[in-house]
């Protein structure tokens, strides 16, 4: 057995063995919710069917109006996603900054409105050196146990 397949064997016995061993009370699942779609649901349906299914926290690709408004109130954290070419635009100034959040998010930070909690950013750039990096190893060789 090659040095790469017993690390990545003993690896996943590690998280086996650690997965059980801590006490978990109650866990967060979150969704993705894209608006891309040829048959879009209404952003208030889509809330209905997050709720019904307990799911406390949603990322938005983008500062979704629709969304955001569907959002308000119901209590789902929601994560809002920063494009690379609207970072691009945003960090040119304060200014340009200071607009995108007056209009695209402080209508929905009041009392009862959207849980805004986070922004996440796109960087495929990074993405890509890791792919690279990875392409260096080969992981064709199956993990097998004696």
């Amino acid at each position: 057995m090659s040095r790469l397949s017993r690390a990545l064997l003993y690896l996943v016995l590690a998280i086996i063995l650690l997965s059980g061993s801590f006490p978990v009370g109650e866990s967060a699942i979150g969704v993705n919710w894209g608006t891309i779609s040829f048959h879009r649901l209404k952003p208030s349906t889509v809330v209905d069917l997050l709720k019904e299914n307990k799911i406390k926290r949603v990322k938005l690709f983008d500062a979704d109006q629709g969304a955001l408004a569907a959002l308000m109130g119901s209590g789902i954290e929601v994560m809002i996603g920063i494009s690379n070419e609207m970072l691009s635009a945003l960090s040119s100034s304060t200014d340009a900054s200071d607009l995108w959040v007056r209009q695209n998010v402080s209508r929905y930070v009041v009392k009862g409105g959207a849980d805004i909690r986070f922004f996440s950013f796109t960087l495929p750039l990074f993405l890509v050196s890791v792919f690279a990096f990875l392409g260096q190893f080969d992981f064709s060789q199956e993990v097998g146990m004696k």
